[in-house]
């Protein structure tokens, strides 16, 4: 894990050292029935954790000890709440949806980190793991450069 402690002007006071740690984002688009994403802006979190299509994306999170490790803190995960949008196009087989029709599907945005020195095949196992159990044709994973997250020294 690549930190960097950074100590701003030692004359300004009440001012403490922060810590930056090099990351890559990994950000899933999940489905879920609009009636969970309904409970979940009424404030029912329980209510991800009850859903079972969400189930197999909290088995990825929860088992892969690389996602979300923030020290003292694991499996660490951040849920954007959302809709997309997508035309099916001929030679899909979609599982909302038919071939020619624009279609709305309620989604969640999981985003969570992993330690920008893991290695091309352990981000590929990882991203293969995601992708397995995504339940659409063609997942929605996003992964980014290495971006810097910034916490206490």
């Amino acid at each position: 894990m690549a930190t960097t402690t950074i100590t701003p002007d030692a004359t300004a006071p009440g001012r403490k050292p922060v810590r930056r740690r090099t990351v890559r984002a990994i950000k899933v688009h999940w489905p879920v029935p609009a009636k969970t994403l309904a409970a979940c802006a009424a404030g029912d979190l329980d209510a991800l954790r009850a859903e079972e299509s969400f189930a197999p994306l909290l088995r990825v999170l929860e088992t892969s000890p690389e996602l979300g490790d923030f020290g003292v803190y694991g499996d660490v995960f951040e849920v954007a709440l959302g809709v997309e949008s997508f035309t099916v196009r001929t030679g899909a087989r979609p599982t909302l949806g038919s071939v020619g029709g624009r279609f709305l599907s309620s989604t969640l945005a999981v985003t969570t980190y992993v330690d920008a020195t893991a290695g091309d095949d352990e981000l590929a196992l990882l991203l293969a793991r995601l992708t397995d159990v995504h339940p659409w044709e063609v997942p929605v994973i996003e992964l980014s450069a290495p971006l810097d997250l910034v916490t206490r020294a």
